[in-house]
C-alpha cells in the first residue's frame, strides 16, 4: 500500500467500551468523589489529556498519560479504571482485570467496572461470565437503556429468553427511542420462531434509525425466514451494495433471488459471497492471532491490511491507528493511513496526515507522490504538479510522478 490509486482511473469513477458515569445510587459522595476534591490539578489534567488520546485511539500515549496522573494523584479509582479501558481496548484482557480490580480496591462501589468488564468478556465469547459481571454492576448502577441491552444479549446467549425479553422490555420502557433495544427484542422472537413478532419489533427499530444496514440486514433476513422473498431480495440488496464486504448479505441476497427464480443475478451474489468468505476468515485469522500478542504493532498492521484488502477501510484505519499507538515513529504508517483517508473519501483528513507527515520526514517521494494524488483528485492540478515535481526532485527517474505529470493538463499560461 505505497501509494494511493492512480488518480486518473479515481477521477473517472467519481464501522469505546462504557466509561465510568453510569450513574451511582444515594446523596452520599463516593470515595472517588471525594478523592477528586483533593486531587492535584496536575493529574486531572493528564487524566484528561489520556481521555483525549484514547478517544483518538492512541494507546500507548493514553497509558504514559495515565501513568503521569498517578504520579500526582496514585489513590485516584479513575486512573486505574483509564488503564483498564486502554488495555481492553488492546485486547489485554489480564491486565485490563488488573486495572479494574484495583478501581474497585480503591472505591468499591465505583461505577462502570463490572459493566466494562463484561463487555470485554463479551467481545471475547464468554457469554456466561459477561451475565455475572453484568449482574454485579447493578447494585452500583441505575438501569440505562444500554446497560438492560447488553444484560439482554448476554441472557439470550446464555439460554434465557425469558430474561431476554424481560431486559429489553425493560430497556425499552427505559427509552423508547433506542433501536438496539428492539433489534434485539425482535432478534429474540425470530429464534423463537415468531416471524410477525419479530418483523414487527425490527421495523420499529430500523425507523428509529433507518440508515442502519445492520439493522436491515437482520431486517431482510427475517422477511427471507418468513417466506417474503422479495422484500427480503429488496432489502438484502440495499445491504448488499451499501456493504460490499458483508459476506451474509451476499449469501442470503443470494438464496432469495434463487427462490424468486432470478438465477443469473443470484450466481453472482453467491460467487461473490465465497470470495468474501475466504476474506472473512483471513481477517479472523488475524483477530486470534491479536488476542495472543495484542502489543505487536506489526500484527495490528497486517489485520489492518486484511481488513483494506475486504473493503473494510474504516476498521482498516482504526487497527492501523492502533499500531501507530504501540509505535508512535512509524513513518511509514502514518502514509498508510492518509492513503486510507484519502480512499474513504476523507479528503481534509489525509491533506491533515499528509503535511504533518512531511513536516517530519520532508524528502519522502511516497507522501509527496500522494499528496499530488489528493490535490489532484480535488482538481488543484498546479498544486498536483507541485507535489509530483518534488517527487522527482528527491528520486529522480520516479515511473509514477513521471507518468501522473504526464497525464496533467497544461499548466495555464500566466496572466
Amino acid at each position: 500500500m505505497r501509494s494511493a490509486s492512480t488518480w486518473i482511473a479515481r477521477l473517472g469513477a467519481t464501522i469505546v467500551l462504557a466509561s465510568a458515569g453510569c450513574g451511582g445510587s444515594g446523596d452520599a459522595p463516593s470515595r472517588t468523589e471525594l478523592a477528586r476534591r483533593d486531587a492535584d490539578p496536575k493529574a486531572v489534567e493528564f487524566l484528561f489529556e489520556a481521555e483525549q488520546a484514547f478517544e483518538t485511539k492512541y494507546y500507548s500515549a493514553a497509558l504514559v498519560l495515565a501513568d503521569s496522573a498517578a504520579r500526582y494523584a496514585p489513590d485516584l479509582a479513575d486512573i486505574s479504571f483509564m488503564r483498564g479501558r486502554i488495555f481492553t481496548a488492546l485486547r489485554q484482557m489480564d491486565l485490563a482485570t488488573e486495572a479494574y480490580e484495583r478501581t474497585l480496591e480503591l472505591d468499591p462501589d465505583y461505577p462502570g467496572v463490572w459493566f466494562n468488564r463484561g463487555n470485554g468478556a463479551y467481545m471475547y465469547g464468554e457469554s456466561a461470565q459477561a451475565l455475572a459481571l453484568y449482574r454485579k454492576e447493578r447494585s452500583l448502577v441505575a438501569e440505562t437503556t444500554d446497560y438492560l441491552t447488553q444484560l439482554g444479549r448476554a441472557y439470550a446467549d446464555t439460554g434465557k429468553p425469558d430474561s431476554a425479553r424481560w431486559a429489553y422490555e425493560r430497556a425499552i420502557a427505559a427509552d423508547s427511542a433506542n433501536p438496539t433495544a428492539y433489534m434485539w427484542l425482535g432478534q429474540l422472537h425470530e429464534d423463537a420462531g415468531d416471524f410477525q413478532a419479530a418483523l414487527a419489533y425490527s421495523a420499529q427499530g430500523l425507523a428509529l434509525d433507518p440508515d442502519n444496514l445492520n439493522y436491515a440486514y437482520v431486517y431482510g433476513v427475517q422477511h427471507l425466514r418468513s417466506g417474503d422473498l422479495e422484500a427480503a431480495a429488496s432489502t438484502l440488496a440495499r445491504v448488499a451494495d451499501g456493504i460490499p464486504w458483508h459476506y451474509p448479505a451476499h449469501y442470503n441476497l443470494g438464496q432469495a433471488l434463487n427462490g424468486l427464480g432470478e438465477t443469473e443475478r443470484a450466481a453472482r451474489y453467491l460467487a461473490r459471497a465465497d470470495t468474501l468468505l475466504d476474506m472473512q476468515r483471513d481477517v479472523e485469522q488475524w483477530v486470534e492471532r491479536i488476542k495472543t500478542n495484542s502489543m505487536e504493532p506489526l500484527l495490528w498492521v497486517q489485520y489492518g491490511e486484511s481488513l483494506r484488502r475486504s473493503g473494510r477501510v474504516g476498521e482498516a484505519i482504526e487497527a492501523l491507528t492502533v499500531a501507530l499507538s504501540l509505535r508512535p515513529g512509524w513513518l511509514e504508517l502514518h502514509n498508510n493511513i492518509a492513503n486510507l483517508h484519502l480512499a474513504a473519501g476523507d479528503t481534509a483528513t489525509a491533506l491533515g496526515r499528509y503535511e504533518a507527515l512531511l513536516q517530519h520526514a520532508p524528502t519522502q517521494p511516497d507522501v509527496w507522490l500522494n499528496l499530488g494524488t489528493l490535490h489532484a483528485l480535488s482538481g488543484h492540478y498546479e498544486a498536483a504538479r507541485a507535489a509530483w515535481e518534488t517527487v522527482l526532485e528527491h528520486a529522480p527517474g520516479h515511473e509514477e510522478a513521471a507518468s501522473y505529470l504526464a497525464q496533467l493538463p497544461p499548466p495555464s499560461p500566466a496572466p
